[in-house]
């Protein structure tokens, strides 16, 4: 029997409905994203990125990112989570509750309650606050041919050469044994004096020229002048902060340096800064983290201390965050067991969200020209490997929230014999899938890397999706604290 035409127009377009919700969203098409956008959307990246300068040139460790960070989240409306046992009762956890959380002044944990208990799982984007630096030995004043010098170690993997000849920053808190804090800042302030590990002429060098790459400076050899005389030195920190030389058994002083973000190339597209690593995926994890509203999942933005080196209180092998997730499900439940927090982890999925290293143009050597992360290309999924990547349902589901916002994204991969770490291993140890993403860098763990300008923007848009901050909210941008004034070295 022959059907009417206006019968098989209609079974036709209800055909097509139906493939086109059963057919998967394609990815965007790999390559350069600043051209795929609109003005209007340009724009947005360009405002995006400005703000994350004015962020990451007051953020620089580990203690001013976290004052950082509360600025924004308490201006968008989250409040501290009371210490326990003071933790909330049910009734003010409700869904779209916002809390923030932190663990020794290092680590922050912002989060916004799911309409679904934390029992059956949350959703996580996990940065670290951290990045490569200079700081000091307990006892760090020493001298060499009457200057007075600070006496360094390192912390992270750097080239040394690269902290030479530079002005550096000086920054971080110094506690006294009377309970008191002395905050230090010198070298970020118009008028204020730097700090500078000096090198060798090139006329006399003669006999330190068959050092090779990383000893072109010994990592001995990174101490920067503090002043001409110890008496000199002495005398500046005594007037200015109250500090005489005992109080530094107690400091955690920063050497960072001291110029401040700026645009790099004509197009104005990509940012040269220090810690972008890992600080810009910190920015974006927390810029998200207030555009969400009420999700079904728990959504929280967890950024870590210690990632560049050993864990310890304030690191990812800590159980501080553990314990916090424990004290939100037993605020949401009549009655608490070990089981429920194991349910909850089990429940749970994480984006590890950290920098990786996009082709250098000048090196492309170790990398994989179809494979490997490119600057403007979008957010990467980092695919490291031999047993240190999610499993493909996990990485698929991922791809999918991804496609469905339209967010740009591409896969990184090193040649044979080359990497870089993860610490998505204490989330995969705990029974949460896990997945590593981020932006590619230039010039990584150098004082000044590059990053683009499109790929925050693109991670940022990401986050939201997996966080759950596209459904039912405001298209209002989130507030932002006014920012404070700071030089442009």
């Amino acid at each position: 029997m022959t059907l009417p035409v206006m019968w098989r127009r209609t079974l036709f377009l209800a055909a097509a409905v139906l493939c086109a919700v059963r057919s998967p969203v394609l990815a965007q098409e790999p390559g350069p994203v600043w051209a795929k956008l609109t003005d209007a959307q340009r724009d947005e990246v360009v405002r995006f990125g400005d703000d994350y300068k004015q962020f990451i040139g007051r953020a620089k460790s580990e203690l001013t990112f976290v004052r950082e960070a509360v600025r924004l989240v308490e201006a968008n409306g989250f409040r501290p989570w009371p210490a326990a046992p003071g933790t909330p009762s049910r009734a003010d956890l409700r869904p779209g509750s916002r809390w923030y959380a932190i663990n020794r002044d290092r680590t922050i944990v912002a989060f916004v309650l799911g309409t679904d208990p934390v029992v059956t799982g949350a959703r996580i984007v996990n940065t670290h606050n951290d990045s490569v630096h200079l700081t000091l030995k307990p006892n760090p004043f020493r001298e060499s041919v009457g200057i007075s010098l600070f006496d360094t170690a390192v912390h992270g993997g750097i080239k040394n050469y690269q902290w030479v000849n530079r002005p550096l920053a000086l920054v971080g808190r110094v506690t006294k044994t009377d309970g008191s804090v002395v905050t230090v800042d010198i070298g970020h302030q118009p008028g204020d004096p730097v700090l500078i590990v000096p090198d060798i002429a090139p006329h006399i060098d003669q006999d330190f020229r068959q050092r090779q790459n990383r000893d072109v400076i010994q990592t001995e050899e990174l101490d920067p002048v503090l002043a001409l005389t110890a008496e000199a030195a002495m005398t500046a920190l005594r007037t200015k902060y109250g500090l005489v030389r005992e109080d530094f058994l107690a400091a955690d002083l920063q050497i960072v340096p001291a110029q401040m973000p700026v645009d790099v190339g004509l197009d104005q597209q990509l940012i040269g800064a220090f810690g972008h690593d890992d600080r810009s995926n910190g920015f974006a994890s927390f810029r998200a983290i207030v555009e969400v509203r009420t999700p079904r999942k728990t959504a929280i933005a967890y950024g870590v201390d210690n990632e560049e080196a050993l864990s310890w209180t304030t690191g990812i092998n800590s159980e501080w965050f553990r314990t916090l997730l424990a004290e939100i499900v037993a605020a949401q439940e009549p009655s608490y067991n070990d089981l429920m927090l194991r349910r909850a982890l089990r429940a749970s999925q994480v984006l590890v969200s950290d920098c990786t290293t996009a082709i250098e143009p000048n090196f492309p050597q170790p990398y994989l020209p179809d494979g490997s992360a490119r600057l403007g290309w979008g957010l990467v999924f980092k695919e490291y490997g031999s047993g240190r990547q999610a499993e493909a349902e996990f990485f698929a589901q991922v791809r999918r929230v991804f496609n469905e916002a339209g967010v740009h994204w591409q896969t990184h991969a090193y040649r044979a014999g080359y990497g870089g770490g993860t610490i998505a291993q204490w989330f995969a140890n705990a029974d949460i899938d896990a997945i590593d993403v981020g932006i590619g860098i230039l010039s990584m763990h150098s004082p000044m890397e590059v990053s683009s300008k499109v790929d925050l923007w693109e991670l940022y848009r990401g986050f939201k999706a997996f966080l759950g901050a596209t459904a039912g909210t405001s298209s209002q941008a989130p507030s932002l604290p006014a920012a404070a004034a700071s030089a442009g070295r």
